[in-house]
């Protein structure tokens, strides 16, 4: 394998790891129906369009991270 090989392989996996752990990460913060328990309820409260459900938004003060869940 010569050089531009290497240069190839590297990059291939430099971009997998970088996707494995980007995915690990993007999926940790997808909670479950019941949240972290630092999230407070917020008076906002809309209709989501794609479901007709009612939905109220959870704020965690630690991270700043809002939640949208079934109200």
């Amino acid at each position: 394998m010569g050089a531009v090989g290497w240069v190839v392989l590297a990059v291939v996996l430099v971009g997998v790891v970088a996707a494995l752990l980007g995915w690990d990460r993007y999926r940790a913060s997808r909670k479950r129906a019941g949240g972290s328990s630092s999230s407070q309820p917020t008076s906002e409260v809309f209709i989501d369009p794609s479901s007709g459900q009612r939905m109220r938004v959870w704020y965690n003060p630690v991270t700043g991270e809002r939640e949208y869940r079934p109200d």
